[in-house]
């Protein structure tokens, strides 16, 4: 991470978009080269109106946050990705790439500190995953749905409340981990480690009791990270994908090579405790954001599914292991919905499954009655 303390004059144009970005709450802002800039606000594109910000002033943004390996990174591939931070503006994690225009600019803005995890306002059955003593928690979505953020607030809980060794490999760090009850140690890939497959093979003769792997890519890293769950060590992992479990787990296995996927799916079997599916939802109100989630709590008949290969099946499993704390994320939809934090429409948009959703809300019961 490069953290500074002084703005350079050259910079305040994109400084000063990024401090208004914070005020209005934006998730995300985007600079293009003699186009303009725009914020992401819940969900919605919004244009910055204003003159077209110049390459100089993109390439001198570029220096001035990303360090020389990043910079490096960005000249040889056309792409390249870091967190800054600066007191005032906090921390953003920021991806540059190359056009023919010049560098284009897309900014994530981060929370100031690591949220407590009822901050997040996530079924109570997640705070349990920190108790874990092994095993493979994965948690998957879209982009921007929370996964980083989510994991980091469980990894703060085992950190204040238990004495562990917490490894993280992460592309990049997007949340600093100072030692609480637990010693933290942070690679980024790329600078710290190669890969995450050679960061977890490192990690696993670290005497570490907790991993965090920031995105699992290709086969070899998914056969690491089940390897560290199988050997008693507790692992959390984010995968970019929809955030419904069969998908999820028909993409790690289709990571492996054919004649090795009915093996992988014993292993997750055996290794998997949960699967965390998220998805952000607009509230009603227009105030912000709220994560609905899909979670599969492991059973005996699930991993049997998963054995077989049955994970169409899988969504009538967790339906019947509710009191296990699992849930579709149709029916945490319908949950938002009845307590009206969410519309119908914004529920169907998230949903693969509309036709399941139960309208509660005030609303819909007026309209029935």
């Amino acid at each position: 991470m490069t953290e500074q303390t002084d703005v350079r004059p050259d910079v305040r144009r994109i400084v000063e978009l990024l401090q208004r970005g914070r005020e209005r709450q934006a998730s995300d802002l985007h600079i293009e080269p003699g186009q303009g800039a725009a914020y992401r606000i819940f969900t919605r594109i919004e244009r910055v109106p204003g003159p077209p910000i110049e390459p100089e002033e993109i390439g001198t943004f570029i220096d001035w946050t990303l360090d020389k390996l990043s910079r490096a990174r960005l000249d040889k591939l056309g792409m390249a990705d870091g967190v800054f931070a600066e007191h005032q503006l906090g921390s953003v994690r920021i991806h540059a790439s190359r056009g023919k225009n010049g560098s284009r600019l897309a900014i994530r803005f981060l929370a100031r500190s690591i949220p407590e995890l009822e901050s997040l306002r996530l079924p109570p059955v997640i705070e349990t995953l920190a108790s874990l003593r092994s095993g493979l928690v994965l948690v998957v979505g879209p982009t921007g749905c929370g996964k980083s953020t989510t994991i980091a607030s469980l990894l703060d809980r085992i950190n204040a409340s238990d004495s562990k060794h917490i490894i993280t490999l992460e592309d990049p760090i997007e949340y600093q981990h100072a030692w609480l009850c637990s010693v933290v140690t942070q690679y980024e890939i790329g600078r710290d480690v190669a890969s995450f497959t050679d960061g977890v093979r490192g990690a696993l003769r670290a005497d570490p009791d907790v991993l965090f792997i920031g995105e699992l890519r290709g086969f070899e890293t998914v056969a690491a990270c089940l390897q560290a769950a199988e050997t008693g060590h507790l692992v959390f992992a984010a995968l970019h994908t929809p955030s419904e479990t069969s998908p999820a787990i028909n993409r790690i296995i289709g990571l492996f090579p054919s004649n090795e996927q009915e093996r992988a799916r014993h292993r997750m079997a055996d290794a998997l405790r949960a699967i965390v599916g998220l998805r952000l939802i607009p509230l009603i109100d227009g105030s912000g954001l709220r994560a609905a989630v899909e979670i599969l709590m492991m059973t005996d008949a699930s991993r049997r599914m998963l054995r077989d290969g049955a994970t169409h099946q899988l969504r009538g499993a967790i339906a019947s292991s509710r009191k296990e704390g699992s849930q579709t994320l149709e029916m945490h939809l319908s949950e938002l919905l009845a307590r009206g934090d969410i519309d119908a429409a914004a529920a169907r948009a998230a949903s693969c499954y509309p036709d399941e959703l139960r309208d509660l809300s005030p609303a819909a019961t007026r309209r029935r009655y």
